[in-house]
């Protein structure tokens, strides 16, 4: 899309070039190369609107950590969890490991942090904080991809991944 405005833009900043080394300025040249570069310009915003009109609002940090600890409550029902995952019915088979990741780490203190970022290309990028032990000692963050899947930001499973392996766990839903 990029390219398609700028390649308008080009030919008509040439158009104008071309002209104003003539022995004088052709008003209607002109007048067309700036209809052209505008009706670009207007075509590649209205797209870009209209894509992005698709997406759902870009949460908050908080909302972000809200979904993640949403998938680790025992109380939701594992298909609503695995709903808040890219690719979600694969760590089906995996909650119960999950659970017990929670449990033999139950001072572990985790979170999504501002800022969140979007990407404009249906992904978003914020950081996890993990403090496996709740000391303070030990605190690592990673970077974490939410994914617009059908409406939803979702966990990218890669990532959530990402994070059980900072975690120390290794899972058969990761690989």
């Amino acid at each position: 899309m990029r390219r398609t405005v700028c390649g308008a833009l080009g030919v008509s900043l040439l158009a104008l070039l071309i002209t104003a080394c003539d022995s004088g300025p052709d008003e209607a040249s002109v007048a067309a190369a700036r209809s052209s570069a505008y009706a670009a310009l207007t075509s590649s915003s209205q797209a870009a609107a209209s894509s992005s009109a698709n997406r759902p609002p870009i949460p908050s940090a908080a909302q972000l950590d809200s979904q993640i600890k949403r998938a680790l409550d025992p109380s939701l029902p594992d298909s609503d969890r695995t709903d808040l995952i890219q690719d979600g019915a694969a760590f089906t088979n995996a909650i119960p490991d999950m659970y017990k990741a929670l449990h033999d780490h139950p001072r572990a203190i985790y979170g999504v942090v501002d800022p969140v970022f979007d990407n404009h290309d249906g992904t978003l990028t914020a950081t996890m904080r993990l403090d496996k032990d709740g000391t303070g000692e030990d605190v690592r963050t990673t970077i974490m991809h939410f994914i617009d899947v059908d409406g939803k930001w979702k966990i990218s499973r890669n990532d959530l991944c990402g994070i059980l392996r900072s975690a120390d766990y290794t899972t058969p839903a990761c690989g």
